[in-house]
């Protein structure tokens, strides 16, 4: 599905009052509503609190990836224990500097149970509403992973092609439609893919992050200089 180069504006489906937001207005991270993650090694990156801050010009959180010397760093955030919710409809408004096979940005939802009895519905999933993980400028990734990550372990996944790069400097609105009957993925309001099964139940906690899979393709494409993923806001609404 092709996407204009323009964004277009978005709103929750009718029905939905908003009952969580960050517009990142303050002069830091909020740390009553988010929480570093996975701070050390991840991946070929070590996630840094110093990655992750607030323009305080234009309001917007900002997740940068850069290299110190050989050593490539990066971030990453969530809500867990801080808010956790099931069902409901999730946007981000967001643009990337630049998307390759050395990084990706995400927005994504986790649950703190995934994978412990190996049913979904009661688990929880990773719903990853938004990824740069082809490291292709036109495509968006979409996905579903239940049962843990070991063998168990079971996806779904579907792509965007865009009509213009995404890491053209313009924002896109990214959001998820959950309800106990479906997952609805959405790119500047338009319907990109729907599933209907598995659905979680469980309550989950919201992410944005940004993650170096490959140091060497990072230090090749982007040497020393930083490449960030840049967030307007986050929005969760609620059926009425």
């Amino acid at each position: 599905m092709g996407l204009d180069s323009k964004p277009l504006v978005s709103l929750p489906p009718e029905g939905y009052k908003l009952v969580w937001s960050d517009e990142f207005n303050g002069s830091s991270l909020d740390t009553t509503k988010w929480s570093y993650r996975g701070l050390g090694l991840r991946r070929q990156a070590y996630n840094v609190r110093e990655a992750v801050f607030i323009d305080t010009i234009l309001n917007e959180l900002v997740i940068s990836n850069f290299m110190r010397n050989d050593t490539a760093f990066t971030g990453m955030i969530g809500t867990q224990r801080k808010f956790q919710q099931k069902f409901g409809y999730y946007e981000c408004r967001a643009r990337v500097d630049s998307i390759s096979m050395g990084h990706w940005a995400a927005f994504w939802l986790q649950s703190p149970d995934m994978g412990r009895t190996l049913n979904p519905v009661v688990d929880g999933m990773e719903i990853d509403i938004m990824e740069f993980v082809r490291g292709d400028p036109y495509y968006i990734n979409h996905a579903l992973h239940w049962n843990g990550y070991g063998a168990n372990q079971q996806s779904r996944s579907a792509e965007t092609r865009s009509d213009v790069r995404l890491d053209n400097g313009q924002y896109h609105v990214y959001a998820l439609e959950w309800t106990p009957e479906y997952y609805r993925f959405f790119v500047d309001s338009r319907l990109v893919w729907e599933v209907s099964e598995p659905i979680s139940h469980m309550d989950q906690y919201i992410i944005l992050s940004c993650e170096i899979s490959d140091r060497n393709a990072f230090k090749r494409d982007f040497g020393s200089r930083p490449t960030n993923f840049v967030v307007d806001y986050v929005r969760v609404y609620a059926k009425q």
